[in-house]
C-alpha cells in the first residue's frame, strides 16, 4: 500500500540533506521541497507538516525558503514564498499554520516578513474555522514588540508585532459568529492585537542640521477589526471590542507634535478612520451596546465613551451622535412607544434585583456627550452649537416612529403616537431653548414631555435610572 504522506516527508528530509563536503540545498532542491508540499491535496499536505514539525524538519524548510546566501543559491523570491503560503494557507488547519509561522519566525532572514505574509494568506484563503484555530495558536506568541529598521543616515521603528499583526489581519477577515470565535480565542491579547493594527512608524532621519523624528500610521485593519466586531450577534462583546478600540485610538490621539522634536503625520485621517470603525460598533446595535458599555464595571464611568464621542464631535459627526441618541429614544429601528420603552424592567443576572437599563443606557449617553462637549471647549456658544446639532439630529429618528409603512408599521406606530408626540415636544423644547446650558438642553430633551399637562411624561423610577446614570457619568467620565 503507497504511503503518500510518508513518501512526501522521506523526500523533504532527503532534499534537506547537507551531510558531507560542500554540500548545501540548493534552489532546485528548495523548488523541490515546495512543489512536493503543494502537490499534496488538503489532508496529506496537513500530516505532512505536522510530521515535519515534530522531526524539525519544518525549521529547516523555512531556513531553505529564506535562504539569501550566495553558497546556499538562495531561496524562494518573494513571489514564490507568498504563492507557497496561499497554497499552504488553503489547505492547513489552524495549528499547523501557526507551526508553519513559527518556524518562520525563527528562521535566518525570516521574523516579520514571512509571518505577516503568512498571516495575510490565511486571512484571504483560510477557511473561517482554520482561521478561529490559527488566532488561538498564535495567541501566545502575541505581544507590543516593535521593529528596528536603519539604513544610511537614518532609523526607523515599526510599532508592530508580527504575530499581532498576522492575527490582527486574519480576525479583521471573519465576520458572523467566526469573528465572535476569533475575538473569544485572542481574549487579553486584543490590547496587543490593536496596537499592531494600527502600523505605527516612527522615522528618524540625521543630516548636518540635526536629526528629525516623524510619526505615520495606517488603521487599515484595525478599522477591519472593529467591522468584524460589529458583525457579531452580542452585544457585549462588541462593548468590550470597543472599549479596547478607544484605549487605541487614545493612544494615537495623544501623540503631538514636539516643537523641534516630532513632526506627526497623517493623524487626523488616521484618526477618522479609526472613529468609522469604533462608530460601525456602535451603530451595529446602538441600544444594545449602549447598555453593556453602561452597566459593565469596565466602561460604567463612561470615559471610553466620552473620549470616543469628543473624537466624533472634532471631526463635525454630531448628526450621527444625533441619531444615536434618538435610537437610545425609540429602539434601534424606531419603532418603540418612548414612554414604555424607557420603562422597560429587567432582572440583573445572578440576583432578584430590577433595574431600567434603556433610560440608564440614555443616561450614560447623554452624560458622556456632555463631558465630551465641555471637554472640547470651553466655549459655551460652541457647546450650544453642538447641543443644537445633536438634538436635530435625534429628532428626525424621533419622528420616523409613527411614519412606518405597511401593515405592521401602522400597527406599531399607532400605539406608539402619544409617546412619539411626547418625545417629539420633549426634543423640540430643548432645541428651541438656545439660551439654557448645554447640558441641561440635553437632558431636558432626553426624556418624553407629556404635552397637556408640561410634566415629564415618565415616572421616577424611570427619571431616577436616567439621572443616576447621567450624574453618575459627568462626575467620572475623562474624555
Amino acid at each position: 500500500m503507497t504511503d503518500p504522506v510518508g513518501d512526501a516527508v522521506n523526500t523533504i528530509h532527503d532534499k534537506l540533506d547537507t551531510s558531507g563536503w560542500f554540500n548545501t540545498v540548493s534552489n532546485d532542491e528548495t523548488h523541490d521541497v515546495v512543489n512536493t508540499l503543494t502537490a499534496l491535496p488538503a489532508d496529506q499536505a496537513d500530516q505532512v507538516v505536522d510530521r515535519l514539525a515534530q522531526s524539525g524538519d519544518l525549521d529547516r524548510v523555512a531556513h531553505e525558503v529564506m535562504d539569501s546566501d550566495w553558497f546556499g543559491n538562495g531561496g524562494l523570491s518573494g513571489d514564490e514564498r507568498r504563492a507557497f503560503f496561499a497554497d499552504m494557507a488553503g489547505k492547513l488547519d489552524g495549528d499547523s499554520l501557526a507551526a508553519l509561522s513559527d518556524a518562520f519566525a525563527g528562521a535566518d532572514n525570516g521574523g516579520f516578513d514571512p509571518v505577516t505574509e503568512l498571516g495575510q494568506a490565511v486571512a484571504t484563503h483560510g477557511s473561517s474555522q482554520a482561521k478561529v484555530d490559527y488566532i488561538a495558536a498564535m495567541k501566545g506568541g502575541v505581544d507590543d514588540a516593535t521593529q528596528a529598521h536603519y539604513g544610511l543616515g537614518y532609523s526607523s521603528s515599526q510599532m508592530q508585532d508580527a504575530e499581532a499583526t498576522a492575527v490582527g489581519d486574519v480576525l479583521g477577515s471573519l465576520r458572523g459568529s467566526y469573528a465572535q470565535l476569533g475575538f473569544e480565542a485572542i481574549g487579553d491579547k486584543l490590547p496587543d492585537v490593536l496596537t499592531s493594527a494600527t502600523d505605527g512608524q516612527l522615522m528618524t532621519i540625521a543630516s548636518q542640521a540635526g536629526a528629525s523624528n516623524s510619526i505615520s500610521w495606517n488603521a487599515d485593519s484595525f478599522e477591519a477589526i472593529m467591522g468584524a466586531a460589529a458583525s457579531t450577534y452580542d452585544p457585549d462583546l462588541k462593548a468590550q471590542v470597543f472599549d479596547a478600540g478607544v484605549q487605541t485610538l487614545r493612544a494615537v490621539r495623544d501623540t503631538d507634535s514636539v516643537l523641534g522634536g516630532l513632526t506627526v503625520v497623517g493623524k487626523d485621517e488616521t484618526l477618522r478612520q479609526m472613529t468609522d470603525g469604533l462608530t460601525a460598533i456602535i451603530d451595529s446595535d446602538t441600544t444594545g451596546v449602549m447598555r453593556e458599555l453602561t452597566y459593565n464595571q469596565q466602561t460604567m464611568d463612561g470615559s471610553s465613551f466620552a473620549a470616543y464621542a469628543k473624537e466624533m464631535l472634532n471631526q463635525g459627526r454630531e448628526q450621527e451622535q444625533g441619531q444615536q441618541m434618538g435610537r437610545l429614544q425609540v429602539g434601534n429601528y424606531a419603532t418603540e412607544n418612548p414612554v414604555d420603552y424607557l420603562n422597560q424592567v429587567e432582572t440583573v443576572a445572578g440576583t432578584d434585583q430590577e433595574r431600567r437599563a434603556n433610560a440608564g443606557a440614555l443616561g450614560y449617553f447623554v452624560g458622556g456627550v456632555y463631558a465630551a462637549t465641555t471637554a472640547r471647549s470651553a466655549d459655551v456658544a460652541e457647546q450650544r452649537e453642538t447641543v443644537t446639532a445633536i438634538l436635530k439630529s435625534a429628532l428626525t429618528v424621533v419622528d420616523k416612529v409613527a411614519s412606518l409603512g405597511g401593515p405592521t408599521g401602522r400597527v406599531v406606530a399607532g400605539g406608539a403616537a402619544v409617546g412619539k408626540e411626547w418625545m417629539q415636544i420633549a426634543v423640540k423644547n430643548a432645541i428651541a431653548d438656545e439660551g439654557a446650558a448645554a447640558g441641561i438642553r440635553l437632558e431636558r430633551g432626553a426624556l418624553p414631555v407629556n404635552g397637556q399637562t408640561g410634566e415629564l411624561g415618565v415616572g421616577d423610577a424611570v427619571a431616577s435610572a436616567f439621572e443616576d446614570r447621567l450624574a453618575s457619568v459627568t462626575r467620572t467620565a475623562q474624555p
